[in-house]
């Protein structure tokens, strides 16, 4: 008997499809209660620029190491899930529109969904790992990710000093951030790739409060056989050099992700 599945235009499916999908609307997600701390770094750009697409421009050789904690995920009833985000800054020349943003060079979730749905529909890296929620001793703040109970990064914060509310209105005066990734699928059976393309994620985020401080990021470097797919993402971020620390900070926030916005850059 002949199956009687069928894929319909202009819809949006999710693996496996033949359960069905939805017709596309521009969806705009809403994270009602984030708490970040962003440790960021000066670094050497001939070894970042290894990393760095040919299609973007390194603006900054800097490195930015970003946790959140996302709770209250409109798309999740309610739910949470934590992260960590390690972007550098980038102008993409690959076209006319001269877009500046942050390129992601790799984000690991601890939830599987916030992973396929970034990833498959807009071509961010993400990959999964075991994420602490933050914690604290007083003004001292720690989180770390780790694999199979092997911690590969540590991110230690101490609050010094909250930011006026009148410099937080001065940030909020530009909410939008693109988020660059690439989107990649490889053949089967065969090298090469089926898709390869270069993407744009649109979003924004609002800051409530926002503490300035002293951080550092500590890379535990496992071998291969304690992490084997990840053991060389790790190794390489491990190895970039820093330089000096340019801004740390911690910060209560709200954010909304446009995926709808979500694109092929061309």
């Amino acid at each position: 008997m002949k199956g009687r599945f069928k894929f319909q235009d202009n819809y949006v499916y999710k693996m496996p499809a033949h359960f069905g999908g939805h017709e596309f609307f521009p969806v705009r997600v809403a994270y009602h209660d984030m708490t970040g701390i962003n440790v960021q770094y000066e670094t050497d750009p001939d070894v970042l620029l290894q990393y760095i697409p040919e299609l973007f421009e390194l603006l900054e050789p800097v490195v930015n190491i970003q946790f959140n904690n996302c709770r209250d995920v409109e798309w999740m009833s309610g739910g949470e899930y934590r992260l960590v985000q390690v972007t550098a800054p980038v102008k993409f020349i690959g076209n006319s529109e001269g877009l500046k943003g942050d390129y992601a060079l790799v984000v690991w979730e601890n939830l599987t969904c916030p992973i396929i749905g970034g990833r498959e529909e807009d071509g961010i890296p993400k990959i999964f790992a075991d994420i602490a929620t933050e914690r604290h001793s007083g003004d001292y703040w720690f989180t770390a990710a780790s694999y199979e109970s092997n911690t590969f990064l540590k991110i230690d914060f101490t609050r010094k000093a909250e930011v006026s509310q009148s410099d937080i209105d001065k940030i909020n005066e530009n909410p939008k951030i693109n988020l660059f990734g690439w989107r990649i699928l490889p053949n089967l059976g065969k090298g090469g790739n089926a898709i390869s393309q270069a993407t744009l994620y649109p979003q924004e985020a609002i800051t409530k409060k926002m503490w300035v401080g002293e951080g550092t990021i500590k890379w535990n470097v496992p071998k291969q056989e304690e992490h084997p797919l990840q053991a060389h993402i790790i190794k390489a971020l491990a190895d970039l050099p820093i330089l000096k620390y340019t801004s740390v900070n911690m910060m209560k926030a709200s954010a909304q992700l446009n995926v709808g916005d979500s694109r092929v850059l061309s």
